[in-house]
């Protein structure tokens, strides 16, 4: 007489139950498999579409901001100061900014026009609303809770950079370390070279992004984004 536990039912029962355990397994392993395949895949197939996106969207916002300086320097008479040469930037909290930092300033502050008199006295003689509008995406956060001390990002989120060369040779800054962006540290960060040995659009201004492959050891000068033709010259 055969037991209840030793019957033959009871033992393909449990055979089924082996057989339908592992047939999920397998099941799992081929489903990972595949999403593991079709990430890779879509890393090919769409990593540079996505990075033709970013450039274009900053060859678009490079040609905007372009289109803004011209307009502050219509209705000022000036360039955007990058605060590198004597003419300080300073936000209402007392925070200095410098290059892509001071230009932002510039473009998204209200205009304070002034006029100098005969005895060499700078007078107020009006206020104009700010140039610029700008998406929250880009702009950088606040600067230690200064909500004026802000920088334009390229499509990468690095801060883009500005030099105001309106005099020439004698305003050229070489930008090659990150004091001129916010909130950088030299020591911890990796920043890109200047593209630049003397300025690019003499008695106007240079303005670029470092690209996709900016601000990495791997920077490929063809990656650059600016508002001068050609290369360095």
């Amino acid at each position: 007489m055969t037991s209840a536990t030793g019957s033959p039912e009871s033992y393909r029962s449990r055979s089924e139950i082996v057989f339908s355990a592992g047939f999920t397994m397998v099941e799992l392993l081929v489903t990972i498999s595949l999403i593991v395949f079709l990430m890779s895949m879509l890393a090919v197939t769409f990593g540079p579409m996505l990075k033709r996106a970013d450039q274009a969207n900053t060859t678009a916002l490079i040609s905007r901001v372009s289109l803004l300086i011209d307009g502050y320097h219509s209705v000022t008479g000036n360039f955007p100061s990058d605060g590198l040469e004597g003419r300080d930037v300073i936000t209402s909290e007392g925070t200095f900014l410098t290059g892509g930092a001071a230009l932002t300033f510039a473009l998204t502050q209200p205009l304070i026009l002034t006029e100098k008199q005969a005895n060499g006295d700078i007078r107020v003689i009006g206020e104009e609303p700010a140039i610029g509008e700008f998406r929250s995406e880009e702009l950088s956060k606040s600067s230690d809770g200064d909500a004026e001390a802000r920088q334009i990002l390229d499509g990468w989120a690095e801060p883009i950079h500005y030099d105001d060369v309106s005099n020439g040779d004698k305003s050229f800054n070489p930008q090659d370390l990150g004091e001129t962006h916010l909130d950088w540290d030299d020591e911890l960060q990796f920043h890109s070279l200047d593209p630049r040995e003397h300025p690019q659009n003499n008695n106007e201004y240079d303005l670029w992004s470092h690209g996709s492959s900016g601000h990495t050891e791997e920077e490929v000068i063809e990656d650059l984004i600016k508002n001068w033709q050609g290369g360095e010259e």
